[in-house]
């Protein structure tokens, strides 16, 4: 049986990763803050495999996460492969002297902190079934920062290290630990981050878009989630030789070496 929790899986990347892992006979806990989208995507998805349940869950709240893992075993007997996806701060875009001292710890909690008690949640069960896969989803400006991503940048850089530091420290129950710093995915986070900036900048939304996103990409296109992401995670899944690092997913956005 092949199991997996991932979470902010909806709507946008973290549902088109569900959808590929769903074609694939994994049983699958999803989840998002409102209750109406989790039905809405379960009912989805069980069109495609009937083993999907759903949680409603807050990424910034450790108790809800505790409650989270304990209904995912609950539901599946355990957890193989635990995607770690987040939505984004409503701050952002946003500068450094934009920001607070709220900002900030919710932008902590968000990237760093859920991912930090999620691994601890889920590694006892990954031990003792000498088997599991950890992957946190992140950005490709860890690579190469972006001034009005700021909160985002340096709260999930720290990500890139814990995979690592993981990696060393549980290979030996073949648990993996990999990051994927993604480029732009057409989601409505992300559209609902540009129309922020367009306001701002006082340009039409598909003048930002083109700058900000289409300009950037070398393959002249944005990803698709159930492709370009569901495909490698389950490649991820499979493989028992990648563990500790980070794989960027941008169309060659990223200049950074």
């Amino acid at each position: 049986m092949k199991r997996a929790l991932i979470t902010a899986s909806t709507e946008g990347i973290g549902k088109g990763i569900a959808k590929a892992l769903a074609k694939q006979s994994f049983s699958l806990v999803i989840t998002s803050r409102s209750e109406e989208k989790v039905k809405k995507a379960v009912e989805e998805l069980r069109a495609i495999n009937p083993s999907i349940w759903g949680k409603t869950s807050d990424m910034t709240n450790l108790k809800s996460l505790e409650e989270l893992v304990s209904f995912s075993i609950d539901k599946m007997g355990g957890i193989d492969l635990l995607v770690v996806n987040t939505g984004n701060p409503s701050k952002e875009p946003s500068l450094f002297e934009e920001t607070t001292d709220e900002d900030w710890e919710y932008s902590v909690k968000l990237y760093l902190l859920s991912a930090v008690k999620l691994t601890k949640l889920v590694l006892p069960k990954m031990k003792e079934q000498c088997f599991g896969r950890i992957i946190y989803l992140s950005s490709w400006t860890i690579k190469e920062p972006q001034d009005i991503f700021v909160l985002a940048d340096v709260s999930r850089a720290p990500l890139i290290q814990l995979a690592k530091i993981l990696s060393k420290d549980y290979g030996k129950y073949n648990i993996t630990f990999n990051v994927i710093l993604m480029g732009s995915f057409n989601t409505p986070g992300a559209r609902r981050g540009i129309e922020r900036l367009a306001k701002v900048r006082k340009k039409s939304f598909e003048e930002v878009w083109k700058e900000e996103v289409l300009d950037r990409i070398p393959l002249g296109r944005i990803g698709d989630p159930e492709k370009d992401l569901g495909k490698l995670i389950l490649f991820l899944y499979d493989s028992d030789y990648i563990t500790g690092t980070s794989i960027l997913v941008d169309g060659g956005n990223t200049r950074a070496v």
